[in-house]
């Protein structure tokens, strides 16, 4: 992903041709990280499924039972389905992506009056009347879902000499979709999402008229396309309980800002009681690295899958949202190895957003943003579009629009035990670690000894961790491996042990620790003991 044009950009006013305001939406001051955390002023319940398009290809196999299905699950109209026959293809030229999608949906919108339009004034930039044009004054279709086999990117149509980066015309079918309901044609680099940062719910947001939600459901088969409704109907069901995962990258030079967003994603989790493992170093989650119960996962930034979630008995937790950024990270969505959006998908995920082209990275989603929406309460389309500056781009949220993972207030409906544990760690974190850390520490213990709960141990080191409480979160790891009886999870907490001692500053102790490991022959089958050997080359003394 290329960073270095952006800046130069945008004090060029390379961006003014398509909005006034574009300069100072994606800027990365002070404002968006006030915005990313600021809680929603209003709370407005809608019922979206009834205000939701589902569109399918009938040229595709498989394509239209896809959406008969997720209509019948979310409760969405008969009326609300549509087919649009279309290329069986991922990638489309414009000319075909205008007459097989953009038109056909805008017709179909205004011809069953979901939408309805009026005429309206068109002004120049010093107020002048310039003509009229049409514009969406009623809309009871909000959201759009894009069901498996319509097609995914818009090929570049204008490639003249000389053309600026932020000039270019590809861009995804979804972001493209988005602006059906306004005027600007044709399409010339990334349009305003009037709907980014904002922290109201999409219907109350005046401005965004005319835009969509979009969200596509999709992945290497039908079959997962299908698990990934189920996992998203449970996960609001019974409650997505779990720990999440952060893999900074040590970006510079220009890539500071997506460092930032992670930082304030462990700080989103550490306030709203959700465990979190961070690892910030340059290299990626090595190999077989263990990260059990992942519902939340963001990191960047390698083109293809690999390292920890690449091992081959990883799964992520039904219902995860999961995102690498990368900027061709959904460039092939129907494998399961290509690039990195259908490798999460096939690993689990029931949510996973990424870039068909370069997107730039203030241009693609701000994880930030995105989290503060989700755990407030917000669907996943929601969240997600609230987190994107530009549309006609080149994102993709794949994963049904209408899931919410966390609701305003999160209630224990599961009946798992592990869920469980993650349950009593939300309660216990939000009830006294900004106040009494000291009490939450005691009150963890108590809790974990009456329940027989070593894993909430566990997540209390990590809870330490996150806080840089290095001695304190050593320490949890440690009871936590005694009080385990499984090889697995006992080599787990020696790991994460071993991994506070290397962040304390003190190799001996990690090396011992690592060594331990290694050295008993009744762990040798495990995964992780790879982890193990790959982590004492880095840190054993030279």
């Amino acid at each position: 992903m290329t960073q270095s044009t952006m800046t130069a950009l945008m004090r060029t006013g390379g961006l003014a041709f398509r909005c006034r305001s574009f300069a100072a939406v994606v800027s990365l001051g002070f404002t968006a990280a006030v915005m990313a955390q600021a809680p929603t002023q209003q709370w407005t319940d809608w019922d979206a499924a009834k205000e939701t398009l589902v569109v399918f290809n009938p040229a595709f196999e498989g394509s239209e039972d896809l959406a008969k299905y997720y209509a019948e699950e979310r409760g969405i109209p008969a009326d609300h389905l549509l087919g649009l026959k279309s290329s069986d293809q991922e990638t489309i030229s414009r000319e075909e992506f205008e007459v097989t999608l953009r038109e056909p949906l805008l017709r179909h919108l205004i011809s069953k009056k979901f939408w309805v339009t009026a005429k309206r004034d068109s002004l120049d930039a010093s107020g002048g009347l310039t003509g009229s044009t049409s514009v969406v004054v009623k809309q009871d279709v909000k959201v759009l879902v894009l069901m498996r086999g319509v097609p995914v990117r818009i090929l570049r149509a204008n490639s003249s000499p000389g053309l600026k980066p932020m000039e270019v015309d590809e861009a995804s079918v979804d972001s493209d979709l988005a602006t059906t309901g306004l005027p600007q044609r044709p399409i010339k680099g990334p349009l305003e999402n009037r709907y980014y940062q904002s922290s109201k719910r999409f219907p109350d947001v005046v401005g965004a008229r005319g835009q969509l939600i979009v969200g596509r459901l999709d992945a290497a088969d039908d079959a997962t396309v299908r698990r990934m409704i189920d996992d998203s109907i449970k996960a609001e069901r019974v409650g997505l309980w779990g720990r999440a995962v952060l893999d900074f990258s040590l970006m510079d030079a220009g890539y500071e800002e997506g460092e930032q967003w992670l930082g304030r994603c462990a700080k989103l989790y550490h306030d709203n009681g959700i465990p979190v493992f961070t690892d910030r170093y340059k290299e990626l989650l090595p190999d077989a690295w263990p990260v059990p119960d992942t519902i939340l996962y963001f990191g960047w930034y390698t083109d293809t899958l690999r390292g920890a979630l690449a091992a081959p008995d990883f799964r992520f937790k039904p219902g995860a949202v999961a995102c690498h950024l990368h900027s061709f990270s959904a460039q092939v969505l129907r494998s399961p190895t290509k690039a990195w959006v259908g490798p999460l998908l096939d690993r689990g995920a029931a949510a996973a957003l990424g870039n068909v082209w370069e997107p730039y990275l203030s241009l693609t989603v701000h994880f930030d943003i995105l989290n503060a929406r989700l755990l407030d309460g917000f669907t996943l389309g929601e969240a997600a579009w609230a987190a994107t500056p530009g549309l006609s781009w080149m994102n993709v949220v794949v994963g049904d629009p209408l899931y919410r993972p966390f609701p305003r207030n999160r209630v224990m409906l599961s009946d798992e035990p592990r869920d469980l544990d993650y349950a009593r760690f939300h309660e216990l974190s939000k009830r006294y670690v900004a106040h009494d850390s000291k009490k939450f520490r005691r009150e963890v213990l108590a809790t974990a000894s009456e329940k027989n709960s070593p894993r909430l141990l566990e997540l209390a080191g990590l809870l330490c961790a996150t806080e840089g409480s290095y001695g304190h979160a050593g320490d949890f790891f440690q009871h936590a491996q005694a009080a385990y009886r499984e090889p697995a999870d006992q080599v787990r907490c020696a790991l994460y042990a071993a991994e506070i001692a290397r962040r304390k500053g003190d190799p001996v102790e990690a090396t011992e620790i690592l060594e331990s490991l290694l050295a008993d022959g009744k762990l040798a089958q495990l995964p992780a003991l790879s982890a193990a050997a790959t982590m004492l080359k880095i840190v054993k003394p030279k």
